[in-house]
């Protein structure tokens, strides 16, 4: 045994706390977990194209020293997984988010001017609040951009002197807004954000805890974020980090794309 039943439990729990703080697409899209880690394809859900997905292994490996293993204080094997976890959900965002681009139809994208105004900002998010209305999602949006996105958010103030986020989200009926750093494939370079309807009123981060089954976009999860001891080589120790999963966009008409 490389690790002890206590130490191996202490890892994982700071896995699932540490990816759960860190990946937007874990806080911001519900996740339906199989229960079942052998599963390899499961259906997607969507009414008009039904039709069986394939899940992903998304790992990241990485090693600890025999000593640094079983030292007296798991200090540095905390370390090690935490780092390793950070790389592991920022890796899954920027899988997820371009992954909800193809159902995308000019019914479902707003665009924008290239340098937005406070007025065009509010009418194209009220334009996106009304087509995930339209589909059903009347619960309060969930709002994802990338650092441009959130700078034209953020330096645009109102006359009395409030931010744009403060002024221009309530009108869209928006609740959660969270920045990540890849929105689309990097051929797709106009992609500024995205606009995620919802059936259920899901508190800012609260996304994990929530149904998956009222929701336009879900993650199908068959093993969670978690450890796996590999093996050994000479003195090291290989650990592996991973998730397997598939981005499920079961309702295109509840999402919309914001365009620049």
């Amino acid at each position: 045994m490389y690790f002890s039943a206590e130490r191996l439990a202490l890892a994982n729990q700071a896995v699932k706390e540490t990816f759960e703080k860190c990946s937007v697409a874990w806080q911001a899209i519900p996740h339906w977990d199989t229960g079942d880690p052998s599963v390899t394809m499961v259906p997607n859900d969507n009414l008009n194209a039904p039709l069986n997905v394939p899940l992903s292994l998304l790992p990241v490996d990485f090693t600890v020293t025999l000593p640094q293993a079983v030292a007296p204080t798991p200090d540095y094997v905390l370390e090690a997984v935490i780092a390793a976890t950070v790389t592991l959900a920022a890796a899954l965002d920027a899988a997820v988010f371009p992954a909800l681009l193809p159902p995308m139809t000019p019914a479902t994208t707003v665009t924008l001017p290239v340098l937005p105004s406070a007025a065009d900002l509010l009418v194209g998010f009220i334009d996106a609040r009304a087509k995930v209305e339209d589909g059903g999602y009347r619960a309060p949006s969930c709002l994802i951009t990338d650092t441009i996105g959130l700078a034209y958010l953020a330096q645009i103030t109102i006359a009395n002197g409030y931010a744009g986020t403060d002024v221009l989200l309530p009108p869209a009926n928006i609740n959660s807004l969270h920045r990540v750093n890849t929105l689309a494939p990097a051929t797709d370079p106009d992609v500024r954000g995205w606009l995620i309807g919802r059936r259920q009123r899901i508190a800012q981060g609260g996304a994990a805890d929530a149904s998956p089954g009222e929701e336009p976009v879900d993650l199908a999860v068959s093993i969670p974020p978690s450890l796996e001891v590999i093996g050994s080589t000479a003195n090291d120790i290989d650990l592996r980090v991973r998730i397997s999963y598939v981005t499920r966009v079961k309702d295109p008409n509840g999402i919309v794309v914001f365009r620049m």
